[in-house]
């Protein structure tokens, strides 16, 4: 048995192990199996590396695709102006639109333009770059009308017409004014209670400067015109101002609260003159009362035009009865011309009486004075009497004329 074990053993050493004989090559399978191996390694490393391109390229082609939504990103706004709390607000809003737009460019790049999902993050990024663009706009006009709101309350050119609004705006304007930012948009929630979309707001109306010159220039005229408002005239005035204010409700509300012709605003609820849907009324108090003003200033022009044509007579009638209208004959007249004459009676039976001839300045205190240039004047009054007397009296007045002609 031994004897076997050690024949087997003589020839697995002689054979290499081969049972039909022959050395077994170790080192040579080994090394081939080895070189095969390195082969395959070295193929799985060029395959890794190749991947590892592959995904920089595609890496640097996304990256490159997001830079470019990145840089159409809209989001440039000039602070310069706004107070530091105003800025942190504006500065707040525009990182959180930033994230969301780096958000969607990261998505969108995951689908083709095709895919309901392109759309959607296509639709936030525009949502943001409007939000951008609007913001920007909305800083430029706030400085704006911000600027100018603080020149003119300076200046004292605001209207009180509407106290709301001008109380809205000094709040709104006032820099340490904190406001939300709605899509852009400016929001502030006042005082009064009311939330306030700046895009919505307009600025205080100024004083009706020119409304107000030319109601002046109305009452001006009338008041030259030294006659009495007749019925023609006053509706002709009061579609003028119906058309200006129709025009300009702002007008209505300054010349109705800021004092421009007596330095006093006009007896009007302020509630009134802050309802819009009461404008109508409002207008129709406004009308009612500048006619008013406008129909004493031109009674005021026909009295003082009345005033200086008694001084200008030389006659003072404040110590005389109302006169009565007569036609005078050549013989009867104090000038020694017939016409018509006003003639004043004194309250004081021992003051002398005064003719005034219609349509001239011939008057004297008794009946032997006459001028010989008379100064026409014409008072609508008396000249309408002195018509009625004509008429009544025609008959006599032509017997008297053809008796003086056979003279």
């Amino acid at each position: 048995m031994a004897n076997q074990q050690l024949i087997q053993g003589e020839l697995f050493a002689a054979t290499g192990g081969l049972k039909d004989g022959g050395f077994l090559d170790v080192g040579g399978i080994v090394g081939a199996e080895l070189e095969k191996a390195n082969k395959g390694i070295q193929a799985g490393r060029e395959r890794a590396r190749r991947l590892i391109k592959e995904q920089e390229v595609k890496a640097k082609a996304v990256d490159k695709q997001i830079a470019g939504y990145v840089n159409k990103m809209k989001s440039n706004v000039d602070l310069t102006g706004v107070s530091p709390e105003q800025q942190k607000a504006i500065q707040s809003y525009l990182v959180n639109q930033k994230n969301e737009y780096v958000k969607a460019a990261n998505e969108i790049v995951n689908y083709s333009a095709s895919d309901p999902e392109y759309m959607q993050y296509a639709d936030i990024m525009n949502s943001v770059n409007n939000s951008f663009v609007n913001l920007s706009n909305t800083l430029k006009t706030y400085k704006a009308n911000q600027a100018e709101f603080v020149d003119d309350f300076q200046n004292n050119r605001l209207s009180n017409g509407d106290l709301v609004r001008k109380k809205q705006a000094g709040e709104i304007y006032d820099p340490k004014t904190i406001f939300s930012i709605e899509n852009g948009d400016f929001v502030f929630n006042t005082s009064d209670g009311n939330k306030v979309n700046f895009r919505d707001f307009k600025n205080p109306s100024e004083k009706a400067f020119k409304t107000a010159t030319s109601i002046a220039n109305i009452a001006n005229t009338v008041y030259k015109a030294g006659a009495k408002l007749n019925p023609t005239q006053a509706s002709s005035i009061r579609l003028q101002l119906e058309e200006a204010f129709n025009t300009n409700p702002d007008a209505l509300r300054s010349i109705a609260a800021d004092g421009f012709f007596n330095g006093q605003p006009m007896a009007i609820n302020q509630e009134a003159l802050n309802n819009v849907e009461n404008t109508d009324e409002l207008q129709a108090i406004v009308i009612d009362q500048l006619m008013e003003g406008i129909s004493s200033s031109a009674l005021q022009g026909y009295n003082d035009k009345q005033a200086k044509i008694n001084r200008g007579s030389g006659s003072s009638t404040s110590g005389y009865k109302s006169p009565e209208t007569k036609y005078l004959t050549s013989a009867e007249s104090p000038t020694g011309k017939a016409g018509n004459f006003a003639i004043y009676l004194p309250k004081d039976p021992n003051g002398k009486i005064k003719y005034v001839p219609i349509g001239g300045t011939n008057n004297t205190n008794n009946t032997s004075t006459t001028t010989t240039t008379p100064t026409p004047t014409i008072d609508v009054d008396i000249y309408g009497e002195a018509e009625k007397f004509i008429k009544k009296h025609i008959l006599i007045l032509k017997k008297e004329a053809k008796s003086l002609q056979t003279k």
